[in-house]
């Protein structure tokens, strides 16, 4: 380089000045919060949603016997036996171990887990599901579950004393982790591992599809993706310094019905979302009437849902060590403005 010649540029220049600083906040647990808060915010289902948590569980206890024929399909025993197995494989199972089990519904999972651990305490609160749980407890003889009838936002975790009770909090595809708040609650009350399974994508539910479908035809809008997305809580995880290990699963269901009764199940879907004027009704009659062949209503839809499982010990020690530095003085000029908000998720 010659005299008074200009250095090379930096190879950052030219690049967008906000580039790293935005791909930084994917390292700060406050902006997956705040993606996830913004999801359930922005989403037509929760803008729309005109359930509160008394019609919520009485739809519930409304699905409970059919939902439980349901989940005893061959292929729903083999998925459950498959996590299982992935959970033994990875430690996150023994026979000494005590389960929380949030959202055990018909006892799908907290009867096959009560059959490998110690205890399973069941978290239902929907009384359809509670009565099930408990029947099917009873014809297996099994003692080693306490179905508590409440939801996962009721509890109080040192109230209960179930604060690091647990060596495996366990929540599959329950509408009881919602949100940021939600998932802290798991990793307080584990001790060791906590499990996650929740749907993945723009369709969800059992009727995902028709859902997808008919949303701009009755409201003018797109349905949006799930607010409830595993990304959010993976995400979350990840920010905190935690590794969980990630799945996903694709499954096709089937609908077979009759034109009546498919016309009626439609109608209970999105009646949470809208009265069943006569006009909502004459649009989902339409739809499921350009759908039906032979006298029968017949849709497939292939979904997917995410899986995950991690370690909450690396976190609490974490924790810990953010909790004393923060007790220690420090010098002003050392802190960073606008970095990683510490503390909780919540």
């Amino acid at each position: 380089m010659t005299p008074g010649q200009r250095p090379p540029p930096p190879e950052s220049a030219g690049r967008p000045a906000g580039r790293s600083q935005h791909l930084n906040r994917a390292f700060d647990p406050a902006f997956w919060e705040g993606l996830w808060r913004e999801a359930a915010e922005r989403s037509p289902a929760a803008r729309r949603d005109r359930y509160g948590p008394a019609e919520d569980l009485a739809q519930w206890d409304r699905r409970a016997e059919g939902y439980a024929r349901q989940s005893e399909s061959p292929e729903s025993r083999a998925w459950r036996a498959e996590v299982l197995r992935w959970l033994s494989a990875r430690g996150a199972l023994g026979p000494r171990f005590r389960v929380l089990d949030i959202g055990a519904g018909p006892g799908n999972f907290a009867l096959p887990l009560a059959a490998r651990v110690r205890q399973v305490t069941a978290l239902e609160p929907a009384p359809g599901m509670a009565v099930i749980l408990r029947r099917r407890q009873e014809a297996r003889g099994l003692r080693n579950i306490r179905v508590v009838q409440r939801g996962w936002g009721e509890v109080r975790l040192e109230r209960e004393g179930w604060a690091g009770a647990f060596d495996l909090v366990f929540a599959s595809m329950s509408p009881g982790v919602d949100g940021p708040q939600a998932l802290e609650r798991m990793l307080e009350a584990s001790r060791r591992f906590c499990y996650l399974s929740g749907w993945s994508g723009g369709l969800w539910g059992q009727w995902g599809l028709a859902r997808r479908e008919l949303w701009p035809v009755l409201f003018r809008e797109e349905a949006g993706n799930y607010p409830n997305d595993v990304l959010y809580a993976f995400g979350l995880l990840y920010a905190r310094g935690l590794r969980p290990e990630l799945r996903f699963r694709w499954q096709e269901s089937r609908h077979d019905l009759d034109r009546e009764e498919a016309e009626e199940e439609l109608g209970r879907l999105f009646e949470r979302y809208t009265p069943l004027t006569p006009a909502v009704r004459r649009r989902i009659g339409e739809y499921v009437r350009e759908r039906t062949r032979g006298g029968r209503f017949r849709q497939a839809v292939r979904q997917c849902q995410g899986f995950l499982l991690w370690e909450v010990e690396p976190a609490l020690r974490a924790r810990g060590a953010r909790a004393r530095t923060r007790a220690a003085p420090r010098p002003r000029s050392r802190r960073s403005p606008g970095g990683p908000r510490p503390g909780s998720v919540s």
